[in-house]
């Protein structure tokens, strides 16, 4: 593990949960001193959906709500309901320390991965094929759509990447991935927002100073595991009142 974040292929992730006028405070001060991050709409922001996918014995569930030190999951992601680009992504973590490998998909791929349809190809990339085995011989399959709104900041030095993620909202429907007007329910009591540090081997101080970190409340905030659960209590409410 050492030798991996040398190597800089993990990065450290910190995660705060802030008020609106946190926010608000935060989006001035970080919009005036840092670089928005280049795919940012003209507003500075830009909304993220993500389809998550997990086994049959729903290993990343429970290795996120059981707070297991090294885990993995799968999830597959675009932005701005742009079809051009849509990502699968396999995010690895060992505390609070992530990495993450990714190549591009299709659509079609996307449809026919929900439908347990696609093959290992010599055509895909390796990322996708390894995904493929684990759905046929794991189960994996697509369990909930996570969105949010999210303005991104970035600093050269330390390779840092600051975000600023609000209207967190899920979706048990997995159908409605490239839908855009599918309903959704919010993950977050309002007024509560998330903010996330990301860097490589520094912080530098001037950041942490002008994101105020030491005072703000830091979390271990999951959209996917606090929309899991938001699904399971949907799930039990149906079933309860029929």
């Amino acid at each position: 593990m050492d030798e991996l974040i040398k190597k800089g292929k993990y990065r450290h992730e910190l995660k705060y949960m802030i008020t609106d006028l946190q926010f608000e405070e935060l989006k001035t001060r970080l919009s005036g001193l840092l670089d928005v991050d280049k795919n940012a709409k003209k507003e500075g922001k830009y909304f993220i959906r993500s389809l998550y996918f997990d086994d049959h014995l729903n290993t990343s569930y429970y290795q996120v709500l059981n707070g297991v030190s090294k885990r993995e999951k799968y999830r597959i992601r675009y932005y701005n309901f742009d079809e051009e680009y849509i990502s699968l992504e396999k995010k690895f973590k060992i505390n609070n320390m992530t990495n993450k490998t990714s190549c591009k998909v299709t659509r079609k791929q996307v449809e026919d991965l929900i439908a347990g349809k696609l093959d290992i190809s010599k055509d895909n990339h390796k990322v996708l094929n390894e995904f493929i085995i684990k759905t046929k011989f794991y189960g994996y399959k697509p369990v909930i759509i996570i969105d949010y709104d999210r303005i991104p900041y970035t600093y050269v030095a330390g390779n840092v990447r600051i975000t600023l993620d609000h209207n967190i909202s899920m979706n048990y429907n997995v159908s409605d991935f490239f839908e855009k007007d599918s309903t959704s329910i919010p993950l977050t009591e309002k007024g509560r927002n998330i903010l996330e540090v990301k860097y490589d081997d520094f912080l530098p101080s001037y950041l942490a100073w002008l994101v105020n970190i030491n005072v703000l409340e830091q979390t271990s905030f999951s959209k996917y595991l606090n929309g899991r659960i938001m699904q399971n209590r949907l799930v039990d409410e149906e079933i309860y009142y029929g």
